[in-house]
């Protein structure tokens, strides 16, 4: 079985405390769950507070991981936004798809989906890692972009984790249950909430995602949804999953 943990963990942003106070929990979450593979979401490169992005900065205090980044927006000044992977194995290669931009739309930022095939004791597995956008017409862009991708690794073992900004009851998310992927809060914890995003003083929606096919879930829990004092690791919590072939 393969342990998969995934987590906006909301760049630099301060409003649940500094990064390197956030790092801390973060970072020993991963210690006590030690998951094979970490899909993260809302990676920063910032060239004028660290040298290294988030992700790297993470893998280089925990033992046995190493990290990859990938950035979707790079800024003017330096500054990158992306994705990454943690992985206690080999790090696999992996490939970014860009996914479309439309024009006149508050959300203005570039986004991907990311793609590792991880070799597991079962055998390889693809994991996609998304952050979809907010406003809802680039939402449906996203789901369907990301659909023509994950086709073209259809009969492959595969997990599909991620922030995607929908609630379970938006339409576009109705298009992968027609694909056959399986959303793995639902299957495990039907009728229970699974809230993953901080509005206000605790989780009061559900955003973020672990969906399966050619695998099946057995465990998944939501994880860092707590705050210690005034300090949170991020507005979103983690979601924590074993999944093993079918």
């Amino acid at each position: 079985m393969t342990t998969i943990l995934t987590m906006n963990v909301m760049s630099y942003a301060e409003k649940h405390g500094a990064w390197s106070e956030r790092q801390k929990l973060i970072e020993r979450a991963i210690n006590d769950a030690q998951p094979d593979i970490v899909a993260l979401q809302a990676v920063s490169l910032d060239p004028g507070r660290h040298p290294s992005d988030q992700a790297t900065q993470l893998a280089a205090n925990l033992e046995g991981y190493q990290a990859v980044f990938v950035p979707a927006t790079t800024y003017p000044d330096g500054r990158q936004d992306g994705l990454a992977f943690l992985s206690r194995g080999r790090l696999p290669d992996v490939q970014p798809f860009p996914l479309s931009l439309r024009p006149g739309l508050q959300d203005t930022g570039r986004r991907i989906l990311l793609h590792g095939r991880f070799e597991t004791p079962q055998g390889p597995l693809d994991v996609f890692n998304a952050h979809f956008s907010w406003v809802a017409e680039q939402q449906e862009d996203n789901v369907q972009e990301a659909l023509s991708v994950l086709e073209g690794n259809a009969g492959n073992a595969a997990v599909l984790v991620g922030d995607f900004n929908m609630q379970p009851g938006n339409p576009y998310l109705g298009r992968l249950r027609e694909a056959e992927w399986v959303d793995a809060w639902t299957l495990l914890h039907p009728g229970e909430e699974g809230f993953t995003f901080v509005e206000a003083s605790e989780p009061s929606i559900r955003i973020d995602y672990i969906w399966t096919r050619g695998v099946r879930a057995r465990e998944i829990s939501v994880v860092l949804a707590g705050n210690d004092g005034p300090l949170r690791a991020s507005d979103h919590a983690g979601l924590l999953a074993t999944v093993e072939r079918v």
